[in-house]
């Protein structure tokens, strides 16, 4: 939305401008919700396919939605094993890019990582751990890649 205006110093004109000013304001407010609803949706539709294709020896489930919150949205993963998929359990020598001195995940207590023999599940499936997918983390490294794109769109610039 791009206006100039023509500002006249009389009452007249500065209410014009006031007006104009508000209309400015509300498709500001308008376009802001947009880009978040919009982000929110990629983000949505990013982390569901991250978790769908996550590496992870048991079986688990995960639901994955987008709630508005306050000025804009969150996106949010609920489910049993989710911090399993994101974080990893038990596997030796993988750990978080951004994160330093971290070690495999051991939930809860010691956990077995360091077990040569490894475990097994009460579904009867044996595992010597599983690598940190993290699902969420690369979402919003996604979404960040395609934050200007998005922008320029919904703000028509």
């Amino acid at each position: 939305m791009k206006k100039s205006y023509n500002i006249d110093l009389s009452d007249k004109g500065i209410k014009e401008l006031q007006n104009g000013l508000e209309e400015y304001d509300k498709w500001i407010k308008k376009k802001s919700d947009e880009l978040c609803k919009r982000l929110a949706d990629m983000g949505v539709q990013k982390a569901e396919l991250n978790f769908s294709s996550a590496i992870y020896d048991g079986n688990y489930d995960y639901e994955v939605h987008a709630e508005k919150s306050g000025d804009g949205y969150v996106v949010k993963a609920s489910g049993e094993k989710i911090l399993f998929v994101e974080f990893g359990s038990g596997l030796i020598g993988y750990g978080h890019p951004e994160v330093q001195n971290m070690g495999p995940g051991t939930y809860p207590g010691k956990g077995h990582w360091n077990d040569p023999n490894g475990w097994w599940y009460a579904h009867g499936k044996k595992s010597h751990g599983n690598p940190p997918n993290m699902p969420m983390y690369n979402t919003v490294k996604e979404l960040e890649q395609e934050l200007a794109r998005v922008v320029k769109e919904v703000f028509e610039l």
